[in-house]
C-alpha cells in the first residue's frame, strides 16, 4: 500500500545518502553493456548538472529511496513517426543541445524509471511516471515520450522487437513495462532499432560474451535485448539496442 506521507524530491533535494543509493540502484538495474555506452559516458553528468529539476525521486519515511525517474527536456515539433531510430543515443544528444543552444524545450524525454529492490512489484513505477505527468505543465512542457526497453526482452534476444511488443500470454501483453505504459495511457509510435549503440575492439567483445571469438556472427550477451555483431576480420563489433518509442498524449 502506498503510504501519503512519502514524498517527491529533485535532485537538487537529496542529500549524500540519497545519492549513495541513487548511484547504487542505477548500477544494480542494467547488465553491463549498458554502462559501456559512449553516450551516458559522455552525456550523463551534463544531464544532472543541466536538468536537476526534472529527476524525479520518491523517497519513504524512513529516508530510503523507492525509486526515481531521469528525464530530459527537448524540442520536438514534427509528427511522432518521424522521431529517429537512434531513440535514447539521439533524446539524449537533442536535450543536451537544445539547453546549449537555448531552444525552448516542449517535450519531456523520459530516459529511465528505476525501482529499487526492496520496492519492486508494488505499483510505485505507475506513481513515478503519473507524478512526472503531472508536472508537464509547470515545465512548460506539453507532452512525454520515451524510448522504453522492455523490461524481458532480454529473454528473447533473437526475436524482432516489432513481434515481440506484441507478444500476448495468457490474453495480456506478456512484457509488463510495456503493460505499465499502455495502462497508464502511453500510446505505441514506432520501434527505435538502434536506441542503444555500443561498439568495441574483439578484446573488450570477448570480455563481455566471457568467450575466445574466433568466428564472426551473432552473440549473445547477458542482459542485452539483440545480439551483437562480432567481425573478427576487421577485429570489432557493435550492439544496436532496439527499443519502443511511445507517447503520452498531451496535457
Amino acid at each position: 500500500m502506498v503510504s501519503k506521507i512519502n514524498k517527491f524530491l529533485t535532485l537538487s533535494d537529496l542529500d549524500k545518502t540519497l545519492q549513495k543509493q541513487y548511484r547504487s540502484a542505477i548500477e544494480a538495474a542494467f547488465p553491463p553493456i549498458t554502462q559501456h555506452s559512449k553516450i551516458i559516458q559522455t552525456y550523463w553528468d551534463s544531464i544532472e548538472k543541466n536538468f536537476p529539476e526534472t529527476q524525479l525521486f520518491l523517497v519513504d519515511p524512513n529516508h530510503q529511496l523507492i525509486g526515481f525517474f531521469n528525464t530530459i527536456p527537448f524540442y520536438w515539433d514534427s509528427p511522432l513517426v518521424d522521431l529517429p531510430d537512434e531513440g535514447w543515443d539521439w533524446m539524449v544528444k537533442k536535450g543536451i543541445q537544445d539547453f546549449e543552444t537555448n531552444q525552448q524545450p516542449n517535450a519531456l524525454g523520459g530516459l529511465q524509471v528505476i525501482i529499487t529492490n526492496a520496492f519492486l512489484g508494488q505499483g510505485f513505477s505507475k506513481i513515478i511516471i503519473a507524478e512526472g505527468k503531472k508536472r508537464l505543465p509547470n515545465l512548460g512542457l506539453s507532452q512525454l515520450i520515451i524510448p522504453i526497453r522492455p523490461t524481458f526482452k532480454n529473454m528473447f534476444p533473437k526475436m524482432e522487437m516489432k513481434e515481440y511488443m506484441r507478444f500476448k500470454k495468457d490474453g495480456k501483453i506478456f512484457d509488463p513495462w510495456i503493460r505499465t505504459h499502455l495502462k497508464g495511457g502511453a500510446e505505441i509510435i514506432k520501434v527505435c532499432g538502434n536506441s542503444m549503440n555500443v561498439k568495441g575492439d574483439l578484446d573488450f567483445w570477448e570480455k563481455l560474451i566471457g568467450q575466445k571469438l574466433t568466428t564472426s556472427g551473432m552473440y549473445q550477451v547477458d542482459g542485452a535485448l539483440n545480439l551483437v555483431q562480432i567481425n573478427v576480420e576487421k577485429q570489432t563489433g557493435e550492439y544496436r539496442e532496439d527499443n519502443i518509442w511511445i507517447h503520452y498524449p498531451d496535457f
